[in-house]
């Protein structure tokens, strides 16, 4: 595995200094403002060694200064508060940009002074509060009037590093100075400390899976089964330590006894480490500790024996692989890749290890990331709260695999752009099976995550630690699915080959944290580099996954229909309805929703109740309720439901009565204001209670609701 050390930029924050120079923009002499605090303190303790190359390429990002800042975080704060009408009414970047950003004129004048000085613009941010832009050492110097120069100083301990930085402040036309907070990129000496070791503890509640694993019931894995193909030595006695160094739970049968290792052809050792191998059982016991986990060992390279062991057996719902390989005639090619089709067709999910050697691996060590059925997974660097595990940061690791191969895969080609691999930034120019497609902890440094080797802790890094660690959190979302019923056959809750779920999501930000910063990971096929970005990218696919998100994405489905609302001329639009499922031909309530019509009388509602058949009703305020029988809900839920309901039910029991008579009557000759005013006794919404009223009443006098 790569230990690569990460650099990050400095990003300079910046002020405005009253220090006026002139420069030419646009062929014209125009006046320049110096930027405050964009000079390192730390030049002065540091002595010059050189300049890099003029044609070096700077990758700078270039913060812009919102118009609205407090709003903003009113905003934020409001849409984060559950008792807040605005509880998730989240924003597009691009409305937040329009809401809150730098205006569109000041964006467009910032772009085209870049664009100007010879940049190229990579990314305009929507939210309006950034432009990341590449350019030569030269063109730099030029535009922000400084000279870069290579340093040799002090870092923040102490010791002595290289590094690179502009010598002299930061200059820019005054038309745009106030509208730029920083100019990031020129200088280099800002850098990380190690990304944060995980503990199972800790990347549970990195990746969400901590508030399932804590609940009552826990959801640890029980009754699950969860895999890896292995082809190297493994130390089953370290499991143990493991279990018992970080406290996981045992099960019935003691530590280590839902362990199981099936042997295909001829196994390896069992009692002697090596770090693949423990590694990877030891990441499926920090996710789901309960599950069975069943390790497929080959010891003699077979992978298409230990794919047909796993699809043949069809036992485990979810199968992790730690490996590349290459070498294969095309008719090997397609005997391995119709196992995964097999596997595909019987739900099973199969996830790998993008790789370690960023874009190199995939060309290098191809099989199985060209795969369209299986799930690829690249890496990250994290660093977590050491106590709660919450995210400071999540980067994009340089050695996590990522691109394409540009070579054809089995007798008839599989190595081609799935249809479903379509979304924000996923390219539609390359015909191949694109990588990776999600992205977790990996490090860089050998401290990813703890496990145990030879009875000891220590600490490694690579994709091998996020395939197997995310394969245990994804069957802890199956297990939270199995008695939903969300899948037909003898494993309920199975996913199947996910990737199709995954990018129909496109990103969507509850359950992919978009990874936009950190190292690029090589330079791809077309020789463009691989760098991360908003939306889908080669170096960390969608980005980390949130688990819970993605369970409640999985196990809430929709309820929609249109309502007809009786003797009430101003129409249904801004009518509340509560929708309550009942299971089918019972008064057991499963689930109550409330939705607003719109002028059409549509409503839809999310429900998360299990599979199976339900009546559903609908009851609005002084409106009679009414049932559909007997509808199937499953994995797409229920639409296309209609009611009409009875004008009259003052009362709101649900019958047309003497008392709601008496409800009329007192708010007769009332309107808002009054103190008998009764907004349920406004039959025919004209904003008065009067004849029409009783007219409508005496209609439905005697009726009944469902």
């Amino acid at each position: 595995m790569n230990k690569i050390a990460r650099f990050l930029r400095s990003s300079l924050a910046v002020g405005l200094l009253s220090i006026p120079a002139v420069s030419a923009f646009g062929g014209q002499r125009v006046q320049t403002v110096a930027l405050n605090d964009s000079v390192l303190p730390v030049l002065k303790q540091s002595r010059v060694t050189g300049a890099p190359s003029s044609a070096t390429v700077l990758h700078l990002s270039i913060g812009l200064q919102p118009r609205f800042p407090a709003e903003l975080q009113a905003f934020c704060d409001s849409v984060s508060d559950p008792s807040s009408p605005s509880y998730r009414h989240f924003m597009t970047p691009a409305q937040v940009g329009e809401n809150f950003g730098a205006s569109s004129t000041d964006v467009n004048n910032v772009v085209s002074y870049l664009k100007s000085q010879g940049m190229k613009i990579r990314l305009v941010s929507p939210n309006r509060m950034a432009i990341l832009a590449d350019c030569t050492v030269s063109q730099a110097q030029t535009a922000f009037g400084t000279q870069i120069k290579n340093f040799q100083g002090p870092d923040p301990s102490g010791a002595t590093i290289a590094f690179q930085a502009n010598t002299t402040s930061v200059t820019l036309p005054a038309s745009i100075a106030t509208v730029v907070l920083n100019v990031g990129g020129l200088a280099d000496y800002a850098r990380p400390y190690p990304a944060t070791t995980l503990t199972p503890a800790l990347a549970r509640a990195l990746y969400n899976t901590a508030p399932s694993y804590g609940a009552t019931p826990p959801i640890q894995g029980q009754g699950q089964r969860v895999a890896y193909s292995n082809w190297v030595n493994f130390k089953l006695s370290d499991a143990n330590v493991f279990i018992s160094d970080y406290s996981l739970p045992v099960p019935a049968g003691g530590a280590g006894s839902n362990i199981h290792v099936v042997v295909v052809g001829s196994g390896h050792s069992t009692t002697q480490a090596s770090g693949e191998g423990n590694l990877d059982m030891q990441m499926e016991l920090a996710a789901a500790p309960l599950a069975d986990i069943y390790i497929y060992d080959n010891a003699t390279n077979d992978l298409l024996g230990i794919l047909t062991q796993e699809a043949s057996d069809n036992t485990a719902d979810i199968i992790s692989e730690s490996y590349g390989w290459n070498g294969f005639d095309a008719p090997t090619e397609t005997s391995v890749h119709n196992q995964h089709l097999s596997m595909t067709a019987q739900g099973q999910t199969y996830l790998c290890a993008s790789g370690d050697s960023g874009t190199s691996w995939v060309t290098a060590h191809p099989y199985p990331d060209v795969d369209p059925e299986v799930l690829t997974v690249g890496g990250t660097e994290a660093t977590v709260d050491t106590v709660t595990g919450a995210r400071i940061s999540e980067v994009a690791w340089s050695g996590s695999g990522g691109g394409w191969d540009p070579a054809s895969f089995g007798t008839t080609n599989f190595n081609v752009l799935p249809s479903w691999q379509v979304g924000n930034g996923v390219p539609t120019s390359v015909p191949y099976r694109l990588v990776p497609d999600i992205a977790a902890q990996a490090d860089g440094s050998g401290n990813a995550f703890f496990f145990v080797e030879n009875g000891s802790v220590s600490t490694v890094s690579g994709t091998s630690c996020s395939s197997p660690f995310c394969a245990a959190c994804l069957t802890t979302v199956e297990q939270r699915l199995a008695p939903l019923g969300l899948s037909a056959g003898t494993r309920p809750g199975r996913l199947g080959r996910v990737a199709d779920l995954i990018y129909a999501m496109n990103g969507r930000s509850d359950v992919w944290y978009d990874i936009t910063t950190g190292s690029s990971n090589g330079t791809l096929p077309d020789s463009t580099a691989s760098n991360p970005g908003m939306g889908w990218d080669f170096v960390t696919g969608w980005g980390a996954p949130n688990f819970d998100a993605l369970y409640n994405v999985l196990a809430i489905r929709p309820v929609s229909g249109t309502v007809t609302l009786q003797n009430y001329p101003p129409g249904p639009n801004g009518i509340s309805v509560t929708v309550q499922l009942y299971n089918a031909g019972t008064s057991t309530l499963v689930d109550t929703q409330i939705a607003t019509l719109d002028a059409g009388g549509h409503f839809t509602v999310s429900s998360s109740a299990p599979s199976g058949n339900y009546d559903i009703y609908v009851k609005a305020s002084h409106w009679l309720r009414r049932k559909v029988t007997n509808q199937s809900f499953g994995l797409t839920g229920v639409s296309g439901l209609t009611y009409s309901l009875i004008n009259g039910d003052i009362n709101g029991d649900n019958t047309i009565s003497l008392a709601d008579f008496g409800k009329l009557k007192a708010a007769y000759g009332s309107m808002p204001g009054d103190g008998n005013w009764n907004p349920n006794a406004d039959l025919d919404g004209n904003g008065s209670v009067g004849l029409s009223d009783f007219g409508i009443l005496k209609l439905h006098y005697g009726t009944s609701g469902d």
